[in-house]
């Protein structure tokens, strides 16, 4: 069963998309990051058709800022969604944390959910809010369990899922959970957040949370962040054969 039609159950979503993707340069010049190429299709087209398929989702904020013209002419008028799309445009990058409070303008559901536009995982979004609201966090984290953790960054959780610390990445190969790059959160955790200040979700605002109830959602889905060339390069294999009409 799914939710049922009610804005109440809802939740609106944010897709950061305005980062410059300096990473993916060498192989993608033309095109902002999550428009990036997979089989012929933007990465945009695989996360929006992902959220598609569940009948939670009320309305889709895409957060632009870099080549915001080239997403913006793709996905304006598109009717290819149960939801509508609307733009969070920054003419002056704000950074993760920044676009997400900008993007909040937008949002009218209690509870947001916020993806990076350069990221996959694989997660049963009912599941996903349902545990969010039974914790009644203020924000929950996708995690992903990887060999090499501190590539991207390690986050601890207790017994009862509830986050303690993240760490930077560091060097040294490391077992251990991750940020899957998918959130879901009470819209008022970001009131105090002054509109058009440039911050880094994950650097600057993620350990000041830690104050709040901020809590781990461990998924044992698949995970790909195609931010990097040699994970883009990878990207075809891992979403061949996936349904996401």
């Amino acid at each position: 069963m799914g939710f049922k039609k009610n804005i109440n159950e809802k939740v609106d979503v944010i897709i950061l998309a305005g980062g410059l993707g300096t990473r993916l340069r060498e192989v993608i010049s033309d095109v902002p990051k999550v428009m990036a190429p997979i089989n012929s299709r933007p990465f945009l087209d695989i996360l929006l058709s992902f959220l598609n398929k569940w009948d939670c989702i009320n309305r889709v904020i895409i957060a632009v800022g870099y080549m915001a013209d080239k997403i913006i002419g793709e996905y304006k008028n598109s009717k290819k969604y149960d939801f509508k799309i609307f733009f969070s445009e920054e003419k002056e990058l704000l950074g993760t944390g920044g676009a997400i409070k900008r993007a909040l303008k937008y949002a009218e559901t209690d509870n947001v959910l916020a993806l990076n536009g350069d990221t996959y995982i694989d997660v049963n979004l009912k599941d996903f809010i349902e545990f969010h609201k039974s914790k009644n966090a203020d924000m929950t984290i996708v995690l992903k369990e990887v060999e090499n953790a501190n590539r991207y960054g390690l986050v601890k959780i207790d017994d009862k899922k509830k986050v303690i610390f993240f760490r930077e990445k560091q060097p040294a190969s490391e077992r251990g959970y991750i940020n899957a790059g998918m959130y879901v959160f009470k819209r008022r955790l970001f009131d105090s957040i002054e509109d058009g200040n440039v911050l880094s979700l994950e650097k600057e605002l993620l350990p000041r949370f830690l104050k709040k109830m901020i809590y781990g959602y461990v998924s044992n889905g698949k995970f790909i962040d195609i931010g990097i060339p040699e994970s883009y390069r990878m990207s075809d294999k891992f979403f061949n054969g996936m349904s996401l009409q």
